[in-house]
């Protein structure tokens, strides 16, 4: 349950989340002509995806330094703070380059401690089930996330909430919550050897 629920706050974030930064882009310039909105969502992209890339690589090296559940509570929280700051801030060209990075890098980083941490979970026997239960269970759980997005900047935009989308973005970052929740259950696993009962 504590790899199901830790799984679902990273994969739902991204998912209903971080997977809307071109959208967000859009939002952002309104007005613009849609060469210049399209080299934006294109480069702001590949700008969150290098995020994304150093984000994983950082996990790894406080997980393996610091510990597993200090990487991923300094990892969820940095996912609460920075989606939401940049879902609410993001309004123009130069603020989308160093903005998603920062996005990248705080919702990628835990899928690369999913690899680290999940199979240090199960015991020999169980480990191939253990990590596929926890890491693709939580995809047809976090399937309806972009619907949810949808819905939810909908019924905010039917109630004349002002700005809806961004409004909808920072309501669902409370999922990360769930992650730093669950880790209150997570049993640290640095330094221990694999279980193998």
């Amino acid at each position: 349950l504590v790899g199901l629920f830790l799984g679902l706050a990273g994969m739902f974030g991204l998912w209903g989340i971080g997977f809307f930064s071109p959208e967000l882009i859009s939002t952002a310039l309104a007005g613009a002509p849609q060469h210049q909105v399209d080299t934006v969502r294109g480069w702001g992209l590949a700008f969150q995806d290098a995020g994304a890339f150093i984000g994983m690589v950082v996990f790894t090296f406080v997980a393996s330094r610091w510990g597993r559940r200090g990487a991923f509570l300094g990892s969820f929280v940095l996912c609460l703070g920075i989606t939401a700051f940049v879902f609410l801030s993001l309004r123009s060209a130069a603020q989308a380059y160093w903005m998603l990075p920062m996005m990248g890098f705080a919702q990628l980083a835990v899928f690369a401690g999913y690899s680290i941490y999940f199979p240090e979970l199960f015991p020999t026997r169980l480990r191939g089930t253990g990590v596929g239960f926890c890491y693709n269970t939580v995809r047809y759980l976090a399937a309806p996330a972009p619907w949810l997005m949808g819905k939810l900047s909908s019924e905010l935009k039917a109630h004349q909430v002002e700005e809806p989308f961004r409004v909808a973005a920072v309501i669902l970052c409370s999922i990360f919550l769930v992650g730093i929740v669950a880790l209150i259950w997570a049993p640290e696993t640095k330094g221990k050897p694999l279980p193998e009962d």
